[in-house]
């Protein structure tokens, strides 16, 4: 049986069932880390928790989340009351911004002067560059444990499909030091709006859209 991790974020929540109903689950256990209002750093950390707490998968499919967020890493014993976007893992407390600069966190009491700290109100792209840092650290962890992989991002990055995604990021290009070769080619929500089936909220695409993106790029996939 081979043990296949998908993470990401709130549009993440279902690749496990997207997977298994488009390649079967005979000779797959399909894993997912996902979690609602995370975004990139949150993605990568949880598969290097993965490999040092479980061990090597057998395969990783990362659904990179919106550049503009931030996910912060506390003691495990840290709760915070009544806020949505926080993970207890085996080794520490995650705590997501719930979106970019205007997400969750504004409307989070304690939390809101710490993620403030964190964000140039003044520039929007203030910590873009972070996040594609951890799309690289993604990416080269599993090409140097030799794990085969597939990657994208919820929304095209490149060409946004909506101006709701405007406020996760955009950027003109993906930087050189990004391993492309892997990439699926094109991004889940980008293709709801191409195949007509636009979101209410704008944001999180249907089932049906997730699996007929898997068939769509079934090739590509390096299962």
């Amino acid at each position: 049986m081979k043990k296949n991790l998908v993470i990401g974020c709130s549009n993440g929540l279902s690749l496990d069932k997207d997977f298994t109903n488009v390649f079967g689950a005979d000779d797959h256990e399909w894993i997912n880390l996902s979690c609602s209002g995370m975004g990139n750093r949150f993605i990568t950390s949880r598969l290097f928790e993965y490999v040092d707490d479980i061990g090597i998968p057998d395969y990783v499919y990362l659904q990179y989340s919106g550049l503009s967020r931030i996910d912060i890493a506390c003691d495990s014993n840290i709760t915070v009351p009544g806020y949505k976007h926080q993970l207890k893992t085996e080794k520490r407390t995650w705590i997501g911004s719930g979106g970019g600069k205007y997400g969750a966190w504004r409307g989070a009491g304690q939390l809101t002067r710490l993620f403030a700290y964190q964000y140039d109100i003044k520039v929007d792209d203030c910590n873009y560059d972070l996040s594609l840092h951890e799309i690289f650290r993604g990416i080269e962890l599993c090409k140097i444990l030799n794990i085969p992989y597939n990657w994208t991002s919820y929304y095209d990055y490149t060409n946004l499909p909506n101006e709701r995604t405007q406020g996760d990021g955009r950027i003109d290009r993906f930087p050189d030091y990004i391993d492309m070769s892997n990439h699926i080619g094109e991004s889940p929500l980008n293709f709801a709006y191409k195949r007509g089936h636009i979101p209410k909220d704008n944001i999180h695409y249907s089932r049906y859209i997730g699996e007929q993106f898997l068939i769509s790029n079934k090739d590509k996939i390096n299962l």
